[in-house]
């Protein structure tokens, strides 16, 4: 979904952004990795967040009714993007459609100058050569997992999931837990057999599902939090390939919704159609640290940043 453009976001003026950016730098606290040990027995309480931040990266857009072959996101989306982020205000971000390392690093950067520093990064290449996924995070990595192939059955052959997966695993507050950051395939039909491609992103659904399963102790005493864009609704084939397995729960959906209580992520502006296909889902272990704190960024720069919304939830460790 990359070609929502709403009039009310193309009229979110510059004042607006400024001002926001503003107090981002006004108000942004500490870097978590330097900001002093919490006391013995106190809660820690981290926001994470995802974001679909529609091809942050050069690829043939039109600008203005003008072809630009291999142009980058225009610096008015990436302006109204870094607004969105700013006050959303995460310590940890999982980003889809990011480009390269060093697109990646400019977002990084540019944050920081406005004053909202992320000190940890990185991303997996998979398959897509454009549209990768990443994080920017406040708080140490303790281990890595880019996962560029994983192969899965689809029409009777060989495929690969687009854009690959990443795990991260943290520390917080003494408890490990472990990030798997997805972006699977959109609803775009590529073969007339596959409407909506369907039937190829739940494969890639359940390829992934498999492996969370393979490594985390699951749905038992793991903390597990499996983010991103699933380019489908809550009750879809591919969305339950995680949260439940032989009729039995596996994942919880992290309940969220913005300041008007309504749950939509992603707009499709040629259809006039918005529905939700960004989640954060949850073992029930991490789920009974979320305590329902969640929401969708719905400030009005959100409109001109992205097709799709910042989700988020606050999860709250207690010492271990």
């Amino acid at each position: 979904m990359s070609d929502f453009k709403s009039s009310a976001g193309r009229r979110i003026g510059a004042v607006i952004l400024l001002a926001l950016l503003s107090s981002c730098r006004k108000s942004a606290p500490a870097t978590m990795e330097t900001a002093a040990a919490p006391p013995p027995g106190s809660v820690v309480t981290l926001r994470l967040a995802t974001y679909n931040v529609r091809n942050y990266n050069s690829i043939d857009r039109h600008i203005g009714g003008e072809f630009k072959p291999h142009w980058p996101k225009p610096e008015a989306e990436k302006t109204a993007l870094r607004a969105v982020i700013c006050a959303a205000h995460p310590d940890i971000l999982a980003i889809e459609e990011m480009g390269a390392e060093g697109e990646l690093e400019e977002l990084r950067r540019d944050l920081a100058n406005e004053g909202l520093t992320y000190s940890y990064s990185t991303l997996v290449k998979g398959p897509d050569p454009d549209r990768h996924v990443a994080v920017l995070s406040r708080v140490p990595l303790t281990a890595v997992h880019p996962r560029e192939t994983i192969p899965f059955k689809y029409n009777s052959a060989e495929d690969t999931v687009k854009r690959g997966l990443l795990e991260v695993d943290l520390v917080t507050n003494g408890q490990p837990w472990a990030l798997y950051i997805v972006h699977l395939k959109s609803r775009i039909t590529e073969t007339t057999d596959d409407p909506r491609s369907a039937t190829e992103r739940e494969g890639e659904a359940r390829a992934v599902r498999d492996i969370v399963r393979k490594e985390q102790s699951l749905p038992g005493t793991a903390l597990v939090a499996v983010v991103g864009d699933f380019n489908d609704a809550r009750d879809s084939p591919p969305l339950k390939r995680f949260t439940e397995l032989d009729g039995k729960p596996l994942l919880e959906i992290a309940p969220d919704a913005d300041s008007r209580g309504e749950t939509w992520t992603s707009a499709y502006g040629r259809a006039d159609e918005f529905d939700r296909s960004d989640y954060i889902l949850l073992s029930p272990a991490l789920a009974v640290l979320e305590k329902n704190k969640g929401g969708i960024a719905d400030l009005p720069a959100a409109l001109s940043a992205s097709d799709h919304r910042l989700v988020w939830a606050d999860l709250s460790f207690p010492a271990k």
